[in-house]
C-alpha cells in the first residue's frame, strides 16, 4: 500500500510539471523569419535503387526560415535520411537473403504559412541532392555487392504542433526518404 502510495504521489508530481510544459502555449508563428526547427522523424521508407515492401526510414531535417513572403516564410535547410529494406528467400534446400541500405543527403528550401494560429505550422516544399545504395545478396557463391549513386528529388509537405516555444510533433508526407513519417520538433533560435 506504501509503494503504492509513492508511485501515485510520483506521477502527480510529474503531471503537475508537464502540463505547463505541453499547454499548448507554442508561438503564434512558429517558423516565422529567423526561426530555426530541427527536427527527426521516422516512417515508411522510399526505396531508391532497390528494395520492396516495407521497409523503415529515419530523418533528420533542419528548416532556418529567411525571407518574409506574404504572410508565410520561406526557409531553406538540409536534411539527412536512410531507409532500409531485406529480403529473405527459403524454398526446399535454397534460401537467401538480400537487403538494402540507403542513405541521401539534401539540402531543402519550404514555404511556410503563417496561419496566425498558436502552435502551428505547415508547409510544403521541395529539395535536391544525392542518396547513396548500397545492395547485398549472399544467394550467389561469392556473394553480390553493389553500390550506386545518383540525384535525389524530394517533395513534401508537412504540419507541426508546437506546445510551447520549444517542443513541437511533426508529420511529413511526399517522396522524401519516408513516404509519410512523424516525429518531433525543436525551435533552437529566434
Amino acid at each position: 500500500m506504501k509503494n503504492r502510495i509513492i508511485l501515485i504521489s510520483l506521477l502527480a508530481i510529474m503531471a503537475g510539471f508537464s502540463v505547463p510544459a505541453f499547454s499548448g502555449n507554442g508561438p503564434v508563428d512558429p517558423a516565422g523569419k529567423g526561426s530555426g526547427i530541427f527536427g527527426f522523424g521516422f516512417g515508411p521508407g522510399v526505396p531508391y535503387y532497390g528494395g520492396s515492401g516495407f521497409g523503415p526510414a529515419i530523418l533528420l531535417h533542419y528548416d532556418h526560415s529567411i525571407w518574409q513572403v506574404g504572410p508565410g516564410t520561406i526557409s531553406l535547410g538540409g536534411q539527412i535520411g536512410t531507409s532500409f529494406f531485406w529480403h529473405d528467400y527459403s524454398h526446399e534446400n535454397l534460401h537467401y537473403k538480400s537487403s538494402w541500405i540507403n542513405l541521401g543527403l539534401v539540402f531543402r528550401a519550404a514555404y511556410h504559412y503563417g496561419w496566425k494560429v498558436p502552435g502551428l505550422d505547415t508547409y510544403a516544399g521541395f529539395g535536391a541532392g544525392t542518396v547513396f545504395s548500397m545492395y547485398n545478396d549472399d544467394g550467389y557463391p561469392d556473394d553480390k555487392n553493389s553500390f550506386h549513386a545518383g540525384f535525389l528529388p524530394t517533395a513534401f509537405f508537412g504540419a507541426s504542433y508546437f506546445f510551447n516555444d520549444l517542443i513541437g510533433v511533426n508529420a511529413e508526407f511526399g517522396y522524401n526518404f519516408a513516404y509519410a513519417s512523424i516525429g518531433l520538433n525543436f525551435r533552437i533560435s529566434k
